[in-house]
């Protein structure tokens, strides 16, 4: 009796937990793993392996320390791992995508890895068309480059497509009430159209079960999925983003005489110069505040400017 009430209480007070005891109950699902390394433009990915929902967070950990400890790669705050998926089709079909992704929009190679959370074996998937990049077995992996015959992209349902055309205006109010200046809405309503139709598989579970893509608000803070905002970086409009927000944030500062206008200009001009190479560092919605602090960190004091 008294173990049934504490399980009450706790399913009544703490959700997340709930969750995690249920998924724990599942049977494993199919994840697998993708990161990207901005700076020498190329990326990692693993096969796709089976894994417990609630493990979600070790599976995340234990691959971003072999990115950290095998590749260097130390900027990965980020959900790297997605899964469970609702099948292995459905794993491979984004998997693919990012592949096809990085091939042809991009123009970068991928690695592929041997590794899968645990020592988990790795699924099989039946070969589809031949890839768009030429494969090398090594000891580590299969790095991939260019190649004559690109495979045929993940296409999404016409429902998805409907649903993902009929966002963008969603989309659209999102960014100017939350990131005007920062981006040309039209192309972030894009990039958000863009993510629907190469990530078909993305979905979130609710506490009751239901599921749901995830909104527009969870793209933008990296609750699980990320959106990749590459394509809408304009360093002119980053520049001059970060210089207007620096320069407002002193106004008071000026007012009262505690820092000249010159010096705030000065300041101002070396975090527009050094804002948006920290921002393509990590182009994602979530990390813009930490790479304005970041560039403003370099820029010293605005005092000695």
């Amino acid at each position: 009796m008294r173990r049934s009430r504490v399980l009450s209480l706790a399913a009544a007070g703490a959700s997340s937990l709930l969750l995690v005891s249920t998924a724990g109950a599942q049977a494993p699902g199919p994840f697998y793993c993708a990161t990207r390394d901005f700076a020498k433009r190329v990326a990692y990915v693993s096969p796709i392996f089976n894994a417990q929902a609630a493990d979600i967070q070790k599976v995340n950990a234990e691959w971003h320390a072999m990115m950290t400890a095998k590749y260097g790669i130390t900027a990965l705050p980020y959900q790297s791992c997605n899964g469970p998926y609702p099948s292995v089709a459905s794993a491979d079909t984004t998997r693919r995508a990012f592949l096809e992704f990085m091939h042809t929009r991009m123009n970068q190679p991928v690695t592929e890895l041997n590794w899968t959370y645990a020592g988990a074996p790795a699924i099989t998937v039946a070969e589809h068309a031949p890839s768009a990049a030429t494969s090398t077995a090594s000891a580590g992996g299969t790095s991939t480059g260019s190649a004559a015959a690109p495979a045929a992209p993940a296409v999404a349902t016409a429902a998805d497509s409907a649903d993902a055309l009929a966002e963008m205006s969603v989309s659209k109010g999102y960014c100017e009430q939350n990131y005007r200046g920062l981006f040309d809405c039209d192309c972030f309503a894009r990039a958000v159209l863009r993510h629907r139709l190469e990530h078909p598989g993305e979905w979130e579970t609710l506490k009751m079960g239901e599921r749901r893509r995830p909104p527009v608000h969870d793209l933008a803070i990296g609750i699980q999925y990320k959106l990749d905002c590459s394509d809408c970086l304009d360093d002119a409009r980053l520049s001059a983003w970060a210089r207007n927000r620096t320069r407002g944030e002193f106004e008071q500062m000026v007012m009262t005489k505690m820092l000249t206008q010159a010096q705030v200009d000065r300041y101002a001009e070396c975090v527009a110069t050094a804002f948006p190479k920290r921002y393509r560092e990590m182009p994602y919605l979530d990390k813009y505040q930490q790479a304005l602090n970041d560039a403003r960190a370099s820029c010293g004091n605005p005092q000695s400017s």
